[in-house]
């Protein structure tokens, strides 16, 4: 720090961080605790009517394959001798009837895959000698665990060996993330707490810790801090204002309705669906306001003569560069996992204006449109306050003499 008055800007603004991190962080607790309070009987009757067991299982033969007729139909089936992986019956053996009903298209396995068996009912009823037939059981994927595990092992490698020490922070920071979501917003959105004001409220938590974990406590961080905080509201208030006027139930997708259903009267979708949208835009601002924070810094320590103004333009010069290619990024992202339903509108016969007024394509129009705007913002703002306090001797000066 060149002066005192600027520790004195950074302390206050950082204090100010923290008492929303733990004005946020006291509100959860008294929510959890009023949650343990309560008796949840949906779950509890939908845990005790749920007589489905899903076991783990090996394929060992292909004993049979083909087809037969079902219903005027077609139907390709498989027999499959399965080795159930439960060390606690000694890894049974059972011949698996596979297929055998009039569907599109049939998943065929092969000898070592393993994969998940949903058993209608419970296993020790069934007499394992004979054939388990698709009335009785069917497996319900491959296993694919193992692999995700790899995965995720050969990414936290790769960030530690590319970024040393401040690559293990971001896994902490990451940790960290997933630790909070998991384990206290979907428990209290499970509660049927307003999903907006859970995820803005754990968003204001979550900022500071690992934006401090991942970049350490430096100025660039104290101002990537605040801006993303402003920039998140001022993006949830669009987001809010899109929601209602276009009238967006959130049940356009197949979880949603599904969960609408389960969840009757408890969770609010049409909440869910902003919380999702703060979510995901909190994930984008974080490279932003992090990276235009620092490039303002440096350009003011490479050249200390820069005046505010001219720090803030030549800042903003790389800033735009950054702003359109993270938009033209969150297009991609968004279009490629959005690339089945554009399949599905591409040769629609009905008129354009209708085919985007179909509300699961103005869903993602306002995901990708709402996450521009908050970098669009986020961009110029943390541009100008880490100009400020690259500048904050002569701003002060200059009102002092006013």
């Amino acid at each position: 720090m060149k002066s005192g008055s600027k520790k004195l800007f950074l302390l206050k603004l950082f204090l100010l961080l923290i008492l929303v991190g733990r004005l946020t962080f006291l509100r959860l607790v008294q929510a959890q605790e009023s949650m343990d309070s309560l008796d949840s009987p949906e779950l509890i009757e939908s845990e005790v009517n749920n007589e489905n067991e899903i076991i783990r299982a090996q394929v060992i033969e292909l004993v049979e394959e083909g087809e037969r007729e079902v219903a005027g139909v077609s139907a390709p089936y498989q027999l499959l001798k399965m080795k159930l992986l439960i060390a606690e019956l000694g890894e049974p053996e059972i011949l698996l009837e596979h297929g055998g009903l009039p569907v599109a298209q049939l998943e065929e396995f092969r000898t070592g895959e393993q994969v998940f068996i949903n058993f209608y009912q419970p296993l020790s009823s069934l007499d394992l000698s004979e054939v388990v037939t698709n009335r009785q059981a069917s497996i319900s994927t491959r296993s694919r665990d193992q692999q995700l595990l790899f995965l995720f092992v050969l990414f936290m490698v790769m960030v530690i060996v590319v970024n040393g020490f401040k690559g293990i922070r971001s896994l902490l920071s990451l940790f960290f993330s997933f630790v909070v979501i998991f384990f206290v917003a979907l428990p209290i959105l499970l509660r049927g707490y307003d999903p907006s004001l859970v995820i803005m409220l754990l968003a204001l938590f979550i900022i500071p810790p690992t934006f401090y974990l991942t970049h350490g406590v430096k100025q660039k961080t104290h101002v990537a801090v605040a801006a993303t905080v402003i920039s998140l509201i001022l993006s949830s208030l669009l987001a809010i204002t899109l929601i209602n006027t276009m009238n967006l139930s959130g049940l356009a997708t197949e979880e949603a309705a599904f969960l609408s259903f389960e969840r009757q009267d408890v969770i609010n979708i049409r909440g869910l669906l902003l919380a999702g949208i703060i979510l995901g835009l909190l994930g984008t601002l974080d490279d932003v306001t992090v990276t235009q924070a620092g490039m303002t810094f440096s350009l003011k320590k490479n050249k200390p003569s820069l005046k505010f103004g001219k720090l803030f333009s030549e800042a903003m010069e790389v800033g735009q560069d950054h702003i359109g290619s993270m938009v033209n990024t969150l297009v991609l992202v968004y279009t490629g996992a959005s690339l089945p339903l554009l399949l599905l509108f591409i040769n629609n016969p009905h008129p354009l204006s209708y085919v985007l007024s179909q509300e699961v394509v103005v869903e993602e129009i306002v995901r990708i449109l709402v996450s521009s705007v908050g970098l669009i913002i986020a961009a110029p703002l943390t541009t100008f306050l880490a100009s400020a306090v690259a500048n904050w001797d002569q701003i002060k000066s200059r009102i002092v003499v006013k």
